[in-house]
Parts: structure tokens; sequence; C-alpha cells
């Protein structure tokens, strides 16, 4: 979108039927020249300096609101374009008026202040009907001022899929927790049934450890199976002691 129209105009305040003091014009000559490069701050104090002089001149207090605006000081720029507009009117120096509304109309456009803007451009057709900038800079306002309801709407739909998004989110959620509590209900279910088989298997006589139901042995009984195990050993021994000897190698027979 095209930027609004600025009427930047550095009011040189030469043949003017203002009753001038010889200073305020050079002062303000100097704080032109600072705003043409841009140095906003310097050029304010010189439309303040030479506003001591003269305070009643509506071309320096339009130009001390453009040094305003530069600092972006909004406030104080439509509070000079204001004031500009009131001295222009009360001299009827009609030039200055379009100037000063105009410019305060830009101001207002851009703090969105649409329905004050668009006044006080209507009022500058009123001074100058075939101003292409005032005209250009309406259109604009009004396009804007349209698509703010565009904007509303495209708002709402965000809004509204942001909501859709937001309970699908909370569902998922849900979902999930139901899952999760599916899954500890199986899992606290499992642990149930193997402790209860535990349980079971503790409680089943098959698994029980079962307790010495045989006699007590009498000493006989005991030495009668250590000399069993005796002879066993002898057995075992002599047996292997053949096997060794079957084994050795034999020397040789010269």
């Amino acid at each position: 979108m095209r930027k609004l129209i600025l009427c930047s105009i550095l009011l040189s305040m030469t043949g003017c039927g203002d009753q001038l003091d010889l200073r305020t014009l050079k002062v303000n000559r100097e704080g032109n020249a600072l705003l043409e490069k841009q140095n906003y701050q310097g050029a304010n104090e010189k439309y303040i300096e030479a506003l001591r002089f003269n305070p009643y001149l509506s071309r320096v207090h339009s130009n001390l609101g453009l040094s305003f605006e530069g600092l972006q000081q909004a406030e104080k720029a439509q509070q000079s374009y204001a004031e500009a507009g009131r001295l222009a009117e009360a001299s009827k120096d009609a030039n200055m008026l379009f100037v000063a509304r105009f410019n305060e109309a830009q101001l207002l456009g851009k703090a969105k202040k649409v329905d004050e803007a668009l006044e006080l451009y209507q009022k500058a057709l009123e001074i100058v009907p075939s101003s292409k900038e005032v005209k250009t800079n309406i259109e604009l306002l009004i396009q804007t001022q349209q698509g703010g309801g565009g904007q509303g709407d495209n708002k709402d739909k965000k809004d509204q899929q942001q909501g859709k998004d937001q309970q699908q989110q909370q569902q998922q959620d849900q979902k999930g927790d139901k899952d999760q509590n599916k899954d500890q209900k199986d899992q606290d279910g499992k642990d149930g049934k193997d402790q209860k088989e535990k349980q079971q298997y503790q409680n089943s006589a098959k698994y029980k450890p079962r307790p010495f139901a045989g006699k007590e042995l009498s000493e006989g009984d005991v030495k009668k199976i250590l000399g069993e195990i005796k002879q066993q050993e002898g057995k075992i021994r002599a047996d292997y002691n053949r096997k060794e000897t079957k084994e050795q190698p034999r020397d040789k027979d010269w």
C-alpha cells in the first residue's frame, strides 16, 4: 500500500503578510536547512528559537510540527499542526490553513484515527478542491478502513482455527490419557494375575518342600553304610590302578 503523502512544505515566510522579526526569518531558514538534512533535533531547536521572537507565526508552528514528526513525537507534532491551523484561520491565510490541515490529517491517519483524518482532509478539500494529494490520501484511508473489516474477519478465522486446533489437541490429550489408563489397567491386571499365580504356586502342595518322613538311622545302620561306601571306593581304586598299568608303555626288548 502506498504511503500517505506528506505536505512537508518548508515555509520561508518570504513575502507573507505576517509581521516579521528579522531574527525569526533568519533562524527559521536555518531550521529549514537542518530539516532538509534530516537533522530533526537541530531543526526543532531552531524553530523553537524562532518562536521566541514571534510566537504567532503559523508557518513556524507548521515547520515545528515537521521536526517533531521527524523525532517520532507524534503528539507534539499534532499540537503544532493544530496551532498552525488556528493561527492561519485567524489570519485568513488559506494556503497555510490548507498545509496545516493536510499535515495534521496525515498524522491522524498514521495513528489509525481514520474518522478524524478524513474530516480534516475534507476541510482541506474545501480550500483546494483539486488537490490530488488530498484525494489520494482519502482513497488510501478508505481502503484501510474497509480492509480493517477484512482483517477482523481474518482474525476471527484465525481465532476459530486456533480454537479448533486447541480442541483437537485436547481430544488427543484425552485419547492419550485414555490409552495410558488402559495400559495401566492392563498392566495392573497382568500384575494381579502374576501375583495370583505366584500365590497359587506358593499354596500348591506339589511345589511345597516336603518334610523328611523316614525313620532315624541307628549306629549299626551308619557303620553298614560306611562299610559299603569303603568297599565301593576300594573297588574303584583297584579298577583305576589296573587301567594305569595296562596303558603304561613297555621298554624295548633288545
